[in-house]
């Protein structure tokens, strides 16, 4: 009966380890094209790497979808929030989209560095990013104007 010993917190790369990049990567993308991108690529990132903590950053997306959405809703429906103005509200959606992608970056981290100690290849991300760039605020404005549409059904 042969025996390993396995770190608690090594990651457990797949058919998909090729595509693993740095979390910083989908981090950027963030800045660069927003949360919906970012959060998706951040997602596929942790099953490429195999991360330990893929459930803590599923829910980390939820969560941060849900705020997303929250503060949406709050916009639409609150008389307070529509008299602020809609830096203010941009500025909401910015918080709570940064604090999900943030903890899902560190997260990745403390994986990835093990990943890459045990000799695990780490692809560019630039190609990434540059498609955020054109694709992720096209994305977001999308989803953005289906869900205020749908909450506009809802609430008149």
């Amino acid at each position: 009966m042969a025996s390993a010993y396995q770190i608690i917190d090594e990651p457990k790369p797949g058919r998909l380890s090729r595509f693993t990049v740095d979390p910083m990567w989908p981090l950027f993308a963030f800045m660069f094209g927003g949360p919906f991108i970012s959060w998706a690529w951040s997602l596929f990132n942790s099953f490429a790497l195999g991360s330990p903590s893929r459930n803590r950053e599923i829910i980390a997306v939820c969560l941060g979808l849900l705020g997303y959405f929250a503060v949406l809703t709050a916009m639409m429906t609150s008389e307070t929030l529509r008299d602020l103005g809609p830096v203010y509200v941009r500025l909401a959606l910015v918080v709570v989209s940064l604090f999900a992608c943030y903890y899902i970056y560190l997260k990745q981290s403390a994986a990835c560095e093990i990943y890459q100690y045990f000799d695990g290849v780490l692809m560019n991300g630039i190609p990434g990013v540059i498609l955020a760039y054109f694709v992720g605020s096209k994305l977001e404005q999308m989803v953005r104007t289906q869900v205020l549409t749908g909450l506009q059904q809802w609430i008149s």
